[in-house]
């Protein structure tokens, strides 16, 4: 029985942040939330790790092509791009990581958070319908937008925000379209992910991994990576035709639950 519910519990926070990762919904708030609501521990080092690692297959699966069109044509420019726009976000976590998971976590400054970011986005999604077109080729990007989404980023540490949300509500107002604010968003997560796994992974190493997780873990892993899967996939459909409106009234209204439950 308690390998049944272990298992349960690896999917439905698996799938939890697989959704929110990518949803400009926030995963870090969802995973404070979550297990609050449902009465579960803290999941642990090995757990968020796995997490980390199941949308990081997510990405790698999705833009394959891409990945290979960087590596085999030798796009460097775009590749410095991406590098020079993930270079504050792993600063930060490194210098001031451990200080903000511990200071910041509070359900008053998570529904904050939630509700001042989405109410940016709002703004920044307005905005946007007002500049004049441009392609939604993420790989166009200009290096004034690249540094926006940069320098940005490293807000997505605040438990709450959503990395998915800053990075596209700025890339939103350097003047991307949604598509390509989004791809943008989603592509420049590989380099994070695939850090904030390979620390996780050094960390588990030091602490080990106790042989009744190891079902959960897999639970977890799987749903992540395919619940990230489908989250790209819905949100750069979606965002070809609607607005960020349904994410943001979602936002607001859990930032309420969130203050009820602080």
């Amino acid at each position: 029985m308690n390998l049944i519910l272990d298992g349960l519990r690896g999917l439905i926070l698996g799938a939890v942040q697989g959704l929110a990762e990518f949803f400009p919904i926030s995963s870090s708030g969802h995973l404070i939330l979550v297990p609050v609501l449902l009465g579960w521990p803290d999941q642990g080092l090995a757990f968020d790790t796995v997490l980390h690692l199941g949308t990081l297959l997510a990405l790698l699966y999705y833009f394959q092509d891409d990945l290979k069109d960087l590596l085999l044509r030798r796009r460097w420019a775009f590749a410095l791009k991406v590098l020079v726009a993930t270079i504050p976000s792993l600063v930060l976590a490194f210098f001031f990581g451990d200080w903000i998971e511990e200071n910041t976590r509070q359900g008053m400054n998570v529904a904050l958070h939630l509700a001042i970011f989405g109410i940016i986005l709002f703004g920044a999604d307005r905005w946007s319908e007002k500049q004049p077109r441009h392609t939604d080729a993420f790989e166009s990007v200009t290096w004034t937008q690249v540094l926006a989404v940069g320098l940005a980023q490293p807000m997505a540490l605040l438990p709450g925000t959503s990395r998915s949300g800053i990075t596209i509500t700025a890339g939103l107002l350097a003047g991307l379209t949604r598509q390509a604010a989004a791809r943008f968003s989603f592509f420049l997560s590989i380099p994070i992910t695939a850090a904030a796994g390979l620390n996780g992974i050094k960390n588990v190493a030091l602490q080990g991994v106790g042989q009744d997780e190891i079902f959960m873990l897999i639970a977890g892993f799987i749903a992540a990576c395919s619940f990230g899967l489908f989250a790209i996939r819905f949100l750069l459909s979606y965002v070809a035709k609607h607005r960020y409106d349904g994410f943001v009234l979602y936002r607001l209204i859990l930032a309420g639950i969130v203050l009820l439950l602080a």
